[in-house]
């Protein structure tokens, strides 16, 4: 009889490790963690309401006049060149927003 017990208290463990896997990762991309853009790989959201948020790749949000490149923030041997909307030129852009970047400080 323990084990038929034992059996389903951890039948019901793991169906719930598995549910809270599930909701986690069908979670707004939003939910990004504030490292995103510190690997080459990723792609950034932008915050909700953002309509450059759409863009799923660099050539996407480059065409759209409106939009502006979210630059890489991992670390580089040399210094990310951004162009006037925020793209790399010689690192890699990691998401697409509305807002322009910062202007450089001279």
């Amino acid at each position: 009889m323990r084990s038929v017990v034992a059996a389903a208290s951890l039948a019901s463990s793991v169906l719930a490790l598995a549910v809270a896997g599930l909701v986690a990762a069908f979670q707004p991309a939003a939910a990004q963690s504030p490292t995103c853009g510190e690997s080459p790989r990723d792609w950034c959201p932008a915050p909700a309401g953002d309509p450059c948020g759409r863009h799923r790749t660099v050539a996407a949000c480059r065409a759209d006049p409106a939009c502006y490149g979210m630059p890489y923030r991992g670390e580089s041997v040399v210094a990310c060149i951004l162009d006037e909307r925020g793209f790399g030129t010689n690192c890699p852009t990691v998401g697409c927003t509305s807002t322009p970047p910062p202007k450089p400080r001279r």
